[in-house]
């Protein structure tokens, strides 16, 4: 019944081995049928052994390389938040990028107008903004405000993207802005 089996007709095949052939000379290439191919037929020496071998190994690496990510300590961050009164409802504040200087990093927020009419009575937004921890100055500094009256000192308003990158100088590097944990 055996030698009527899928498996046996397929691995031990016109080798002339029997059932009783260890299976570990079968899967490592030893067998007319399982072999593996060799590098090069004018390089015995190359003989690496099995494949099977070589993706153990591979696997073996990778989950080194997984445990020692999973291990590694998460990168420090910290909120900066504006808070903003606007003129009317509907008005929209978002980060849109950070810079950093040799004294401050300023972040850059966007101030978006309602998208139709709204209610004419003075409203607060906030918006917060993730970013590596840092013991430089924060400077907050928000674009697109189209009024002449604020009640935050503390805030830029430049006229453009332009004008405050112009404002920051040369030496000015942008920050990769982290993303708010759930």
């Amino acid at each position: 019944m055996f030698r009527d089996s899928m498996f046996y007709r397929h691995v031990f095949k016109g080798s002339g081995r029997s059932p009783s052939t260890p299976l570990n000379s079968l899967v490592c290439g030893r067998s007319e049928i399982a072999r593996c191919p060799l590098p090069s037929a004018d390089f015995p020496e190359l003989r690496t052994g099995c494949l099977t071998l070589k993706k153990v190994l591979a696997l073996a690496v990778l989950f080194i390389l997984l445990v020692g990510c999973l291990q590694s300590e998460p990168i420090q961050s910290e909120t900066t938040t504006v808070l903003l009164d606007t003129p009317s409802a509907g008005w929209q504040l978002a980060p849109l990028e950070a810079w950093e200087t040799d004294e401050a990093i300023y972040c850059l927020f966007q101030l978006s107008p309602p998208p139709k009419r709204s209610a004419q009575v003075i409203s607060s937004i906030v918006s917060e903004m993730q970013l590596p921890a840092s013991e430089k100055l924060k400077k907050r500094v928000v674009l697109g405000k189209t009024w002449n009256w604020s009640s935050a000192s503390d805030i830029e308003f430049p006229n453009s993207l332009e004008a405050f990158k112009e404002q920051l100088g040369e030496g000015a590097r942008s920050v990769d802005l982290l993303t708010p944990e759930s």
